[in-house]
């Protein structure tokens, strides 16, 4: 009886390494976030700016893009930020001074956030009357 329980012993040992050692080469993923639209429009004059704040609740955060989709006229370019939002002051991180239509920033976050949009007169040149009609898209998590 003593021969054999090595034996038992070496058989459960081998099974045991053989089957931590077939591995399929797959790492295990992480869910993506649901993602959502957010659509912003309105109206800059010389000097204007317009803040929009939004939250990202998906706690494994994700990409978020702002796609400027609408300007007129859209001769004139304007400015276009993501930030972050602390209720009052929206804090710039990515900017693009020199939006026109389709133009598009992206930044990620890794949690829950409060985020910002900031549409602006970058150039100081901005008509009064008719103002510079805008629509902004932002997907996010």
């Amino acid at each position: 009886m003593r021969k054999s329980l090595p034996r038992v012993f070496l058989f459960i040992l081998t099974a045991a390494l053989t089957g931590i050692a077939c591995d399929n080469g797959e790492l295990p993923t992480v869910p993506n976030a649901p993602t959502v639209t957010d659509t912003f429009s309105g109206s800059l004059t010389l000097n204007g700016a317009s803040t929009y704040p939004f939250a990202v609740t998906a706690a494994i955060g994700g990409k978020v893009t702002a796609t400027l989709t609408a300007l007129d006229p859209s001769t004139i370019p304007i400015g276009m930020s993501l930030g972050t939002w602390n209720g009052v002051t929206c804090t710039i991180t990515i900017d693009n001074q020199a939006a026109i239509v389709s133009s598009s920033i992206s930044g990620t976050t890794s949690t829950i956030a409060s985020l910002c949009l900031r549409v602006y007169d970058s150039s100081g040149t901005l008509p009064t009357d008719p103002p510079v009609n805008y629509s902004v898209s932002v997907v996010h998590p």
